[in-house]
């Protein structure tokens, strides 16, 4: 058993808030952590892609604005986000607001088989996605976003708000892993995330109620595998959203998001090469991004890499389906040193 105690957010939900973990021969018991078990079971073609894998997300340049409906943009994903990978985890915002994640407590089981195989089952229950210990339990501290609508009259507010709180949550899913021989097995996971939700859609004209939608409850799945064979490693997932916290009232080109990712890699020694496919389909915006890396493990904890990927964008914001379709392309180069202790 181990106690793990904090009193203010440090930036990394790795070491904010109050984590106790518990483990035995029945199973491990996390109280508190910020991942839960859908995110730690789950399996992507980037689990086995050399450099980065999908780092390149974080520097595309994925929101061309429409001037003519207030700089909205097309509601493009170049990541598999999932809801409690993102949505609910800490932001900069709540970091100063010294608030934590959303309570929630996880369960392991041990790998159920024998040496050559086995069977991993793991859940986490959230009771209520707004609780992040920031405030009071009745205020709401996370999952609300706010966008700016566009005006006849530049003089008056028209927003349009979304809480995608979610209450009696749970996430998890189930992994099977079998060593075929000396350098020839496979993993394959089932995950998934379910709520209902808590909130809704609100329209404000000048800080007054117009209208409201109730949204979707969450549902999501990710269906992932990875085989290793020799020097070779491949990878693929497929996860999907479905409707999930959307609503037909205003998102009115499409309500589903899916994601497409395979890999190839090869490793020999300490050097290791891949090359990687990425595509995302959200209300019908999609991208589709190709990334060939490789890195080398130099000494122990001492890993540099060199990484280079290509994107395209098309699609509309999902508000507006007379909006004109975006086009987007780039290619971005990305070399680091990885560094651990």
């Amino acid at each position: 058993m181990s106690v793990l105690p904090t009193t203010r957010a440090k930036g990394s939900p790795t070491y904010t808030g109050s984590h106790i973990f518990i483990e035995s021969e029945f199973g491990r018991m996390e109280v508190g952590s910020p991942y839960d078990a859908g995110s730690k079971l789950r399996i992507t073609a980037y689990d086995v892609a050399a450099a980065t894998g999908d780092d390149w997300s974080r520097y595309a340049a994925l929101e061309p604005e429409y001037a003519k409906y207030n700089k909205l943009a097309p509601e493009f994903v170049a990541s598999k986000d999932y809801f409690f990978d993102c949505e609910f985890k800490i932001s900069l915002k709540q970091i100063n607001d010294r608030t934590e994640p959303p309570r929630l407590i996880s369960f392991f089981t041990p790998k159920i088989g024998d040496a050559m195989s086995g069977i991993q089952i793991g859940v986490s229950y959230i009771p209520d996605s707004s609780n992040t210990g920031g405030a009071a339990h009745n205020v709401i501290s996370t999952g609300t976003s706010k966008i700016d609508l566009p005006l006849a009259n530049p003089s008056d507010t028209h927003v349009l708000e979304t809480n995608k709180n979610v209450k009696d949550a749970f996430a998890g899913g189930v992994s099977y892993e079998h060593n075929i021989e000396d350098g020839i097995g496979f993993k394959v996971a089932v995950t998934g995330e379910y709520a209902k939700s808590s909130g809704k859609a609100t329209e404000k004209l000048n800080d007054k109620i117009v209208k409201t939608a109730k949204l979707n409850d969450l549902k999501t799945v990710n269906i992932g595998a990875k085989l290793n064979y020799g020097n070779f490693l491949y990878g693929a997932s497929y996860g999907n959203l479905f409707n999930s916290l959307t609503t037909k009232e205003y998102n009115k080109t499409g309500r589903n998001t899916v994601y497409y990712n395979g890999s190839v890699a090869y490793q020999i020694d300490a050097f290791k090469t891949s090359l990687s496919y990425f595509k995302s389909e959200r209300f019908k915006s999609t991208v589709d991004a190709w990334s060939l890396g490789a890195d080398y493990k130099l000494a122990s904890g001492i890993q540099p890499y060199a990484e280079v990927s290509y994107f395209q964008a098309k699609g509309k914001t999902s508000l507006f389906p007379e909006a004109p379709k975006k086009k987007l392309k780039g290619t971005i180069v990305l070399l680091g040193l990885k560094l651990s202790i």
